[in-house]
């Protein structure tokens, strides 16, 4: 899973101390690995392993960390700019424990096949969401150089669970086609994170499915566990996240869990070592039944890594919530649909063999790049668009003037408007009534007192609806 966070301006130093020396034990500390440069702007300025305090201190503060002279950064559109982001890549739950208690064979490989999915999913956004602007008031979008990273691998959460996850702190820095310095057009980094995500974990399954030989769960919304792995060990591991929910309460949105993520975050304890923190895992593993043997007997499948997929399957997969999709879409569609993972280029090829494909059709050209629909999907909407017109020309039976003064008198809480589409639904003869009003006007209500209308007539109704709890609040009406 990948998750974003700005780094805060004007706290350079303030993440200096969190990040290269550890002062917080939370990016780098007793037990942590060193940084690695990442990205091809720090390839591009001779940056290469392990990064030294200062080198750290001038990314934050738009030096050269190689010579400590400034890169001539400039801002465009005349607004300050937060000196970096955090781009934070975890492992799942399974993948996390086998590294913790799998023993140091798989402990190395899990690191790898780690790392080795981080860059993955790291070249994607490089490729895909590395822009700067040009031009008056930046109205020009150039592609960047790359990245100017810094790489953090991390054991632990902040509950002290098992949790390997990398850190790469992005400068807010690219060189563009012309040589110079500017700030990242940072909201392309966000309208690809779910994408990278989704590689990120494709390409761990494959190559932990090639390296270990594991077996995996189902993939959802991109993320998948290892086959054998019970729910009660990776809750019992799994108590940061628990504290969240808890804080959030259930059905929480996503902002409400961020929120919760915040309120309850601790100080991450301090000075843990290596040899202490597997102690505590093991104690608790122990407990309920988990051991290296447990974990072994996960090892050693023929896994199946060739990526086969129909073109149907990817249709309803691409289709199943909107009508429309673009690139990221079919990319992510992809990576959900192969259990055992692929390289994420290989998962990006075949997305766009998809889009290629016949049965792929172009519908428009915006400024995120083009959108699509499939033929099956296309071919839908001209039918319902046909049987729209069928029906509008076609007068039906109405449940009359009577029966909707009636179903009105009944709700002395409708508003005129509401009143007015009850009216208009139940004494009016077209074939088709469109009702258009913003979330909360309370439209539902004012259908559900119609389908009221339309039962005393003696209509049979068929009830379709966008989303669960609106159907379902027409049916529980016996509607």
């Amino acid at each position: 899973m990948l998750s974003i966070g700005k780094l805060g301006k004007g706290q350079e130093r303030y993440y200096l101390e969190k990040v290269a020396e550890g002062a917080e034990d939370y990016y780098s500390g007793e037990g942590e690995a060193e940084g690695q440069w990442l990205g091809d702007a720090a390839k591009d300025l001779g940056l290469s392993g392990e990064i030294e305090p200062e080198q750290l201190t001038a990314m934050l503060t738009g030096m050269n960390p190689a010579t400590g002279e400034p890169l001539g950064l400039r801002e465009v559109g005349g607004r300050g700019s937060v000196p970096g982001f955090d781009l934070t890549f975890s492992a799942p739950k399974s993948v996390s424990l086998t590294w913790a208690l799998g023993g140091p064979e798989a402990a190395a490989e899990v690191a790898a096949a780690h790392q080795q999915s981080v860059e993955a999913a790291l070249g994607y956004m490089q490729a895909n969401a590395c822009w700067t602007r040009r031009g008056a008031g930046g109205a020009e979008f150039v592609h960047g150089n790359g990245y100017l990273a810094a790489a953090y691998l991390h054991r632990s959460s902040r509950n002290g669970d098992p949790q390997l996850h990398t850190h790469v702190l992005i400068a807010n820095a690219t060189k563009g086609p012309d040589g110079k310095w500017t700030r990242l057009y940072h909201p392309a980094i966000y309208d690809h994170a779910k994408t990278a995500s989704y590689l990120y974990e494709a390409n761990l399954r494959h190559e932990l499915s090639r390296r270990l030989g594991v077996e995996w769960q189902e993939v959802r919304k991109g993320i998948a566990e290892i086959e054998g792995f019970k729910d009660e060990w990776l809750r019992t591991f799994s108590t940061r996240r628990a504290e969240i929910l808890e804080a959030a309460g259930p059905g929480a949105s996503a902002r409400a869990r961020q929120i919760a993520t915040l309120t309850t975050r601790h100080v991450k304890e301090k000075n843990l070592s290596r040899e202490t923190l597997r102690e505590r895992w093991q104690t608790r593993a122990t407990e309920i039944g988990l051991d290296r043997e447990a974990i072994e007997a996960t090892f050693g499948a023929e896994v199946d890594l060739q990526a086969q997929l129909t073109i149907g399957q990817l249709d309803r997969q691409v289709t199943a919530h909107a009508s429309h999709f673009d690139r990221r879409d079919a990319v992510q569609a992809v990576a959900n649909l192969l259990l055992n993972g692929a390289p994420a280029p290989e998962v990006q090829s075949v997305a766009d063999a998809f889009i290629a494909f016949d049965a792929v059709v172009s519908v428009s050209e915006g400024a995120k790049g083009e959108r699509f629909t499939t033929q099956r999907i296309w071919e839908l909407e001209r039918e319902a668009l046909q049987r729209t017109a069928r029906m509008q020309a076609e007068p039906r039976g109405e449940a009359g003037e009577l029966i909707a003064a009636r179903v009105i008198q009944s709700r002395p809480t409708l508003k005129p408007d509401q009143r007015e589409m009850v009216r208009r639904l139940l004494a009016g003869r077209e074939g088709i009534v469109v009702v258009i009003g913003e979330a909360g006007t309370g439209k539902s209500f004012a259908t559900v007192a119609a389908a009221e209308g339309w039962a005393q007539a003696g209509y049979s109704l068929r009830v379709a609806a966008p989303t669960w709890r609106c159907g379902e609040r027409a049916s529980s009406r016996g509607t």
